[in-house]
């Protein structure tokens, strides 16, 4: 089951749940949050964070998603609020399957904080990022063997940096994977 935690609303969460193609969502709101019609529609429920206390705020949310885990991936999802913040900071420290923000109103999948990139890696998105290759021509550009290029592919594929084109066995770098080079 694949659980989105989020303080999201309107377009931007329905852009999130269809990336993350969750199961369930969990909606934290702040104690002012009025909005019964939603609380209908949502599988798991809304979370109230009550209260101005920010520790108690973060004991509840890192709950909930500890809560989550239990029963499969959990993404997270945040806006730039004071709540937004907690959230991405509780995201990383239980370590989510994917961690979500907004820029206008489209959603981005941020990389995990706490980043294994060695200089190879790297110079394997720095390829990437100029056009999708095979194993063998990434091999060429970052100058290691092929075995070596399916070992670190699949270690960033697993961080969400990069993806496998099904049709033509050739990989891309992800948005997420950008950010990284930048």
């Amino acid at each position: 089951m694949k659980t989105l935690v989020s303080n999201l609303r309107g377009r931007c969460l329905f852009d999130v749940a269809v990336k993350a193609q969750i199961d369930g969502l969990i909606s934290v709101q702040a104690e002012d949050f009025n909005d019964t019609c939603l609380e209908k529609f949502i599988k798991g429920g809304i979370i109230r964070v009550e209260g101005r206390n920010p520790i108690e705020a973060a004991r509840k949310i890192a709950e909930v998603i500890r809560g989550a885990k239990k029963h499969g991936e959990v993404y997270v999802a945040f806006d730039g609020s004071d709540l937004g913040g907690l959230l991405s900071f509780l995201a990383h420290r239980e370590g989510v399957d994917g961690i979500y923000t907004c820029f206008g109103d489209s959603a981005v999948r941020l990389p995990p904080l706490k980043l294994d990139i060695s200089d190879t890696r790297l110079r394997i998105l720095e390829a990437l990022e100029e056009e999708s290759l095979n194993a063998v021509l990434i091999a060429r550009k970052v100058g290691i063997s092929r075995a070596m290029v399916y070992k670190h592919l699949s270690g960033l594929m697993e961080m969400g940096l990069v993806e496998q084109s099904q049709m033509f066995d050739r990989y891309s770098i992800t948005d997420a994977g950008k950010l990284v080079i930048i």
